[in-house]
């Protein structure tokens, strides 16, 4: 028969990789001898050396056919675990030739099988062999009962028995031994044991210990299995209809997923068992989690699924980019308003309902913070903190640690209409203004905010500092708006020297009338605080400080030379109800006389210059207490 080209290139391309694989086998004449040839794993071989005239002689112990093997001068070699290996012997002659010979080795598995059973009540025991990659090197099995009893599984055959024990007092040790066929260099492998323990598995362990529905429409299962025990894994989205996905037959905590599902749908999923006694049980059911969130004028709003079994459920809580944010043990809260975002971030939610020791967590939901409309600033004061202090403290809508903004404040005196802007803060609510003279006039601020998404608000109605003045008894101050959500009423704060502070309410009145007697501290303090109508902000006034006596102040000289300074005898006092003022001369004639405080002696005598000396003045005067005061002294005209 004739050869076609391509029938010899296939022949050749054979023959090459055959050569290939005998590498150096087959390359000079060596020659030695392996003892043992086969036996079982650990099986420790020697290696004596045949070949005439060697000088050198060293091994691969597991030569895979390569041009250049890795050779060790040696004469015994343990093989630790089982399989057909080829040794190559490399010798080196006294005349300089280099000689291979390839001998093999078999060595069989030893390690144990692994075996599960079942207890299905009485002393019924069913044995189930796994099989694995150990087992399937074995021929058969034999299965000492430890009552005296053996059983031999043929390959072949399933690698399950049954075995009813007569005694179920006691707990024999059942052992597992994988046997070779009669002359096979390696009899058995090593022994498996397991104790019997008389009773049918439990499947009530067989129990779902977590749900999530992933963003995919995933929901991973993480469950706890039993060894060979059967479990189906079924949903439903009705609670009726349910659907088996898959089968497992594993034991401990391990994951399982039911995917290409809806994430806005709620399924109810479970666990279907059956032991080897034909045992059957449905674990609890369990329900995923549907979450959905929107976006309105800057406040996220989230909303869950209620979780349909209230007898095991514990709580919600509610996750923002993987922390949680708030705890709801009612199982009737299933919405939220997130306030603490910031307009434009985007932020990512779940919900996780606790059932005992189960959590079901639903898909994560992104919802990006946006401001349709901004919100005016509702609440804000101006409080005077000092004789050089006004501080100004405003609530800004939608603040909180993960929102930014821009808050401008303008000031004008009161009665003013042009403001000026005096700073902008960023991300602070409340400012010092120190640039102020809060004893001598009240100051108006406005107050606008930029928002993080560059919204801008126009400037708040003007709010202004409480400006007290005292007109003897009598206390007066304004009453323009200190607190932008409106005043309550006013409270006056007293505070004597010896005496602790009173608050007197005075609803909504702009004057009080000191009330103090003989028996009252010498000086007081005053103030006034305006109190806002929802409460959280106030607003002080200035100090005024009030002496109970009034005091009358006249120089020792003065100096009428019409030099602008000086040119005047002036009574100074602040709290007379009224005054009587007379001026003498050394002869006792009365050259001046006034009953007005504010005006004073100019140093002149009928329209001429009194002379320079030595002068006398009385004065008789009712303070503000109604008591009559008489007062006399001298003092210098000079020029």
């Amino acid at each position: 028969m004739r050869l076609t080209l391509l029938s010899l290139f296939f022949i050749l391309i054979f023959f090459n990789k055959a050569l290939q694989a005998q590498g150096l086998c087959n390359n000079g004449s060596g020659a030695f001898r392996v003892d043992p040839s086969e036996g079982c794993a650990p099986l420790v071989v020697k290696l004596t050396n045949e070949t005439a005239n060697a000088v050198d002689i060293s091994y691969d112990l597991s030569y895979r056919g390569q041009a250049n093997p890795g050779v060790t001068p040696l004469s015994t070699y343990q093989y630790s675990v089982a399989g057909t290996f080829t040794i190559l012997q490399k010798a080196f002659l006294n005349n300089g030739t280099v000689v291979y010979k390839c001998n093999q080795v078999k060595v069989f598995e030893t390690l144990p099988v692994t075996a599960q059973y079942t207890s299905c009540g009485g002393g019924n025991i069913n044995l189930v062999i796994s099989d694995n990659a150990v087992s399937k090197a074995y021929d058969s099995f034999e299965v000492d009962w430890g009552d005296g009893e053996k059983t031999v599984i043929n390959k072949g055959s399933a690698l399950a028995t049954e075995h009813q024990y007569a005694n179920t007092s006691t707990t024999p040790i059942v052992k597992v031994t994988g046997l070779y066929a009669p002359g096979t260099k390696c009899e058995r492998g090593r022994v498996f044991s397991d104790t019997i323990q008389f009773q049918q598995a439990q499947l009530n362990n067989i129990e779902i210990k977590s749900v999530e529905m992933r963003g995919d429409g995933t929901i991973r299962l993480n469950y706890q299995g039993i060894v060979a025990i059967p479990t189906e894994i079924k949903y439903a989205s009705n609670g009726n209809n349910y659907v088996t996905d898959g089968k497992r037959s594993s034991g401990g905590v391990q994951p399982y997923d039911i995917k290409n599902l809806n994430v806005k749908q709620v399924y109810q999923v479970k666990l279907s068992s059956q032991d080897l006694c034909s045992g059957e049980r449905d674990s609890k059911v369990y329900s995923s989690m549907t979450l959905s969130g929107r976006s309105e004028d800057g406040q996220n709003i989230l909303t869950w699924s209620k979780y349909p079994d209230a007898a095991d459920f514990t709580s919600y809580d509610l996750l923002r980019d993987g922390t949680v944010i708030k705890s709801f043990t009612s199982i009737d809260d299933i919405t939220y308003t997130d306030e603490d975002v910031q307009c434009g971030s985007y932020s990512e939610y779940q919900v996780v309902a606790k059932i005992k020791d189960v959590s079901s967590t639903s898909a994560p939901v992104g919802v990006k913070a946006e401001i349709t409309s901004l919100k005016p600033i509702k609440e804000a004061a101006v409080t005077v903190a000092g004789d050089n202090i006004v501080t100004i403290k405003a609530n800004v809508p939608g603040a909180g640690p993960n929102s930014t903004y821009d808050m401008t404040i303008e000031k004008a005196e009161a009665g003013a209409t042009v403001f000026k802007k005096i700073i902008t803060l960023f991300n602070q609510s409340e400012y010092s203004d120190p640039d102020v003279k809060t004893n001598e006039l009240s100051y108006c601020y406005r107050i606008s905010y930029t928002n993080s998404c560059g919204q801008k608000l126009p400037a708040s109605a003007p709010i202004c500092t409480i400006l007290l003045k005292k007109n003897l008894t009598t206390l007066n101050w304004t009453t323009e708006l200190p607190i932008l959500a409106g005043v309550s009423g006013y409270d006056v704060i007293q505070t004597g020297s010896s005496t602790a502070e009173e608050v007197i309410p005075v609803q909504m009145n702009s004057n009080y009338t000191i009330k103090l007697s003989a028996q009252s501290d010498l000086e007081y303090g005053f103030q006034v605080r305006a109190n806002s109508t929802p409460g959280g902000f106030e607003s002080l006034s200035n100090i005024v400080n009030y002496k109970r006596s009034a005091g009358v102040f006249i120089p020792q000289a003065f100096t009428p030379n019409g030099d602008g300074y000086n040119d005047v005898l002036e009574a100074k006092s602040t709290q007379l109800q009224s005054f009587k003022f007379s001026v003498m001369n050394r002869w006792g004639q009365v050259v001046f006389h006034s009953e007005d405080i504010a005006s004073g002696w100019d140093g002149t005598i009928n329209g001429a210059n009194a002379p320079v000396g030595s002068y006398v003045y009385k004065m008789t005067f009712v303070d503000d207490i109604n008591q009559t005061v008489e007062k006399s002294g001298t003092f210098m005209l000079l020029r």
